[in-house]
């Protein structure tokens, strides 16, 4: 369900987004990487198993419980709901999966952590860019959590460790074993403090080619004031607002700038 607050501020956006084509960039290496990475298309044969994965979920009418530490659904209410509709409305779409593994591939990411795994196929896009070496990919429902590891295995996957924790249980162990993160997906628990609290807790373990990506950032007007928030930090110098997702960079060679782009 959408309410007025994502029509208009998607009508703000879009006044304010740039083309693809990257007219009116000036920085070397944010034109490069939108000419010659960002919309790259992914056409091997891993994209079709991937997206017969989504149709078969798309097709599943069984009921789960579901655990959700997070701001909820909205798109249904209680812990009972169908596999097809978390596939339909709480899942990466192959648009955003696209645009996390060129972007993963194009900075080289070896080390990635999510959070937020759901039924996996935001984990599945970025096990399969370029570099990635380590995945670990946290998950607080136990339902979701087995049945994205169940996908994993099928698909022949080996590059994703899913933990299944709360997020504040599991990130302080996951971020020491780390020690540097290459990209940060937040896509869970879509909400002010939490989406400013993951943030902070894993800034420490950023360095200058480090990206984080945070979903939903244009949600409700408190993810919108998280997004501020953080490119208003100080190691923060370029943002980059696709409206479905947000990605920060820290380098320093950039200067301070967001930028709305279409995708």
């Amino acid at each position: 369900m959408f309410t007025v607050h994502n029509i208009l501020s998607y009508i703000q956006w879009r006044m304010h987004a740039r083309d693809r084509q990257g007219h009116r960039i000036h920085s070397p290496f944010l034109y490069s990487l939108i000419t010659n990475n960002l919309y790259n298309r992914i056409t091997d044969d891993w994209v079709s198993e991937v997206e017969h994965y989504r149709k078969q979920l798309l097709a599943d009418k069984t009921l789960v419980n579901i655990t959700d530490y997070g701001t909820g659904s909205r798109f249904a209410s209680g812990n009972t709901r169908r596999v097809r509709d978390i596939a339909r409305h709480s899942s990466t779409s192959p648009r955003d999966g696209r645009l996390l593994c060129n972007l993963a591939t194009a900075m080289q990411c070896r080390n990635i952590l999510e959070l937020g795994t759901n039924l996996g196929l935001g984990t599945l896009y970025l096990a399969h860019s370029g570099s990635c070496e380590r995945l670990v990919t946290i998950e607080g429902c136990p339902t979701l959590s087995q049945m994205a590891n169940s996908a994993f295995n099928n698909l022949g996957i080996n590059n994703i460790n899913i933990i299944n924790d709360r997020f504040e249980n599991a990130l302080p162990k996951v971020l020491a074993d780390m020690h540097t993160i290459d990209l940060l997906f937040i896509d869970g628990n879509h909400s002010y403090q939490p989406t400013i609290d993951y943030f902070t807790q894993c800034l420490p373990y950023a360095d200058n080619n480090t990206i984080f990506v945070i979903d939903d950032i244009h949600k409700d007007a408190g993810m919108e004031s998280a997004w501020r928030k953080i490119a208003e930090n100080e190691r923060v110098t370029l943002t980059l607002d696709f409206y479905t997702m947000g990605v920060v960079f820290f380098r320093s060679q950039l200067s301070r700038q967001t930028i709305c782009l279409r995708y």
